[in-house]
């Protein structure tokens, strides 16, 4: 109701228009409401990284999860699948009071950044690796509770590796000497920093068999705040190569790709047989091939016909003396080339 002007505001409204009076800051004011599109903002929560370090820390945080992925099959022997949910900003206190009781906390040193990390991984996930680690087939615990001191140090050593990772990852951007400070097993103990302060938060989904897990890494943003400008042009410069560099990597590529070995198969002839036929064949039976013995033979490299040979003898062995080339795919590539 508020919105809604009076008979006289209507008059002096058009009195003031028909004069031209209405200066731009009346006519700003008299705007349609909800013409203007408004953004939210909690100062509680700022956003102090930007975007193009956010796009940075996405492409660090998938390359660690990759080398998760990569070394945690081999160890746990299962299938094991790590994939990054989101990045995201919050505080300190949001972060503690979003985790379950009771977890498994790892506080991690970030050296040589100062402070201190939090890994988190998911009951849920980390009793399933216990039991395969001890042998089991990966089930998880119906009735969640803290961990033995058995089980303590072998989500220790799982913790090592997933470090381990992280340094891989960022090894281009920082050289890490990460370790482990303490375990908790309650998220309310572990303060690295104050409550009101900001953190990144990265989650990660852990599959392994039929079991899937949570992971979270938080990392107060004072600690990252070092490094967030480097973030930002190893982005930006990611792409860059100089053409010494790009040369001796094409040559690189080159001698592997010609190194590469490929499947060769010298095809005599073909013949098309009833299964009857082919259930009832026995050593010594002849089959009639669909081509002439005067005819050259097929020769194919993967899956392309690339020769023509005549087959022979060297020495003890049966051989193919190779004849026309045929204008395939190979033979395309080469005459641009």
């Amino acid at each position: 109701m508020a919105d809604i002007l009076s008979q006289n505001e209507v008059e002096m409204l058009l009195s003031a228009v028909s004069e031209g009076n209405l200066d731009a800051a009346t006519e700003e004011e008299d705007e349609v409401p909800g013409s203007r599109e408004f953004m939210h903002y909690d100062f509680r929560r700022p956003d102090r990284v930007s975007k193009e370090q956010l796009k940075g820390l996405q492409s660090l945080f998938e390359a660690f999860s990759r080398e998760l992925s990569i070394l945690l099959p081999p160890f746990l022997r299962s299938v094991v699948r790590v994939d990054l949910v989101s990045i995201d900003q919050l505080t300190y206190d949001e972060f503690i009071l979003s985790v379950s009781r009771p977890t498994s906390l790892a506080v991690v040193n970030m050296a040589p950044l100062e402070g201190n990390a939090v890994i988190e991984l998911s009951s849920t996930i980390t009793f399933s690796i216990v039991d395969r680690v001890m042998g089991g087939k990966g089930q998880n615990l119906s009735a969640q509770r803290e961990l033995t001191e058995i089980e303590s140090r072998i989500v220790h050593r799982i913790i090592l590796m997933v470090l381990d990772c992280l340094k891989r990852s960022w090894a281009q951007l920082i050289e890490f000497k990460l370790s482990v400070v303490n375990q908790e097993s309650d998220p309310l103990i572990v303060q690295i920093v104050a409550g009101s302060e900001m953190t990144i938060l990265v989650s990660y989904e852990i599959h392994m068999g039929e079991t899937v897990g949570s992971m979270n890494l938080c990392i107060p943003l004072m600690v990252l705040t070092p490094v967030l400008d480097q973030i930002s042009q190893q982005t930006r410069y990611a792409r860059k190569m100089s053409e010494e560099m790009a040369e001796q990597t094409r040559a690189l590529i080159f001698k592997t790709v010609r190194n590469a070995q490929l499947p060769f198969d010298a095809v005599l002839g073909r013949a098309q047989l009833p299964l009857s036929e082919v259930l009832n064949l026995e050593v010594g039976d002849i089959v009639q091939l669909d081509t002439d013995v005067k005819n050259p033979i097929e020769i194919r490299i993967g899956d392309l016909s690339r020769f023509d040979a005549s087959p022979g003898r060297q020495g003890e062995q049966s051989a193919v003396q190779l004849g026309r080339v045929l204008h395939d795919e190979f033979a395309s590539v080469e005459e641009e080339e």
